[in-house]
């Protein structure tokens, strides 16, 4: 046997072994590994040792034995490596793993993608058109949005502690329902989720229309605009954890149901322990600053509408910060070994969760086949 015929005769177990250690360097909610294919794994590490040890008997070429050294690497590191789990400080999986995690799921960017593109569009259909609104949602739910508004803002303090607990228990039921409708399959979660943005969409295009009493309108996004950021992304982020999770449940991509479910749950926590803070966050803004009037606050330059914006604008900036300054910092440092197009392919194979092409490790292409 010639050495060009040994090295086709083996390339398909190189092959193969590069494939699976790939595999087993994800993370292990990503992986698609079977018990066969474990101990295949094992069975082909021993075999391509072999070859290694043999390569100056083989007489392969240079370029052959410097493939086989960095493969035998690679799948030592990955039958081997040390767990960094238990390392990684909660501070650090808060601020850091979490948002990475959640932007890096696909459902994420869909419930987003469809909560802001139906509330904007319900948005400006009922601002344009008085008619829109009133037969999405009835007249008699105008005239008591309408009636709520009017009336000017409370200034009790004690009354406000019992609302938060209330407001608490009112936009989670909202989340809830996304979270829970989600699962039976992800569509009715997102029938859920978009009928709760065309309706807040009508809303809010209603109360900036013209047909609207200013003294209501104006009332109505003081009170709306401080709270409104973190309520709304946590309704968001519910209805991508549900989604989440009922794609497991319908997608099980060859495993068992209930495996591919528990898999699903692992990717949907994040969302969900996000989603109860802000809440949690929202109902205390909701509570405590948005039917505030700080009377204490006249005669001087400052107003309670200019307190609620520069606190929406606070809000704002610190969900940016948190996703994409502190998410994406944690993606970068995670892939910053590789170089920038390597992470980016990396981010996005990692997004869509879906089987690509890789670049062997002897820098030709290998097509992977999904399973």
């Amino acid at each position: 046997m010639t050495i060009a015929e040994l090295i086709a005769s083996r390339e398909p177990d190189w092959r193969e072994l590069e494939e699976l250690a790939r595999e087993l360097h994800k993370p292990l909610f990503r992986r698609r590994t079977s018990p066969e294919q474990i101990a295949r794994f094992s069975s082909l590490y021993r075999s391509v040792c072999s070859d290694l040890a043999l390569a100056d008997s083989y007489q392969l070429p240079p370029a052959t034995s410097a493939r086989l050294n960095e493969l035998v690497a690679v799948a030592h590191n990955a039958l081997y490596r040390q767990r960094g789990g238990r390392n990684i400080l909660f501070k650090d999986i808060v601020f850091f793993e979490t948002p990475r995690w959640i932007l890096t799921d696909v459902t994420f960017w869909i419930a987003l993608f469809l909560f802001w593109g139906c509330f904007l569009v319900s948005l400006y259909l009922a601002k344009t058109d008085v008619k829109f609104a009133e037969d999405l949602l009835g007249p008699g739910t105008i005239a008591s949005v309408v009636r709520m508004y009017e009336r000017e803002f409370d200034d009790d303090f004690i009354e406000r502690v019992p609302m938060a607990a209330y407001y608490i228990s009112h936009n989670g039921g909202i989340g809830l329902k996304c979270f829970a409708f989600g699962i039976l399959g992800a569509f009715p979660g997102v029938f859920i989720l978009l009928s709760n943005a065309v309706q807040l969409g009508a809303v809010y295009g209603y109360m900036a229309g013209p047909e609207a009493p200013l003294d209501a309108s104006r009332r109505f996004f003081e009170f709306t605009l401080a709270h409104g950021p973190f309520e709304l992304t946590a309704i968001t982020l519910s209805a991508a954890a549900g989604m989440r999770m009922g794609l497991g449940l319908v997608m099980t991509r060859g495993y068992t149901r209930i495996e591919s479910l528990r898999r699903a749950t692992i990717k949907a926590s994040p969302m969900i322990f996000v989603a109860f803070i802000f809440f949690c966050v929202a109902a205390s803004i909701e509570a405590f600053v948005s039917p505030n009037p700080m009377t204490w606050l006249e005669g001087s330059f400052l107003s309670s509408l200019l307190i609620k914006k520069t606190v929406f604008w606070l809000s704002t900036v610190a969900l940016l910060v948190y996703f994409f300054g502190l998410g994406g910092l944690a993606i970068l440092r995670r892939y910053r070994s590789v170089t920038f197009g390597e992470a980016f392919r990396s981010f996005w194979s990692a997004a869509l969760d879906f089987r690509s092409d890789r670049v062997a490790i002897d820098g030709t292409e290998s097509s992977k086949s999904s399973s």
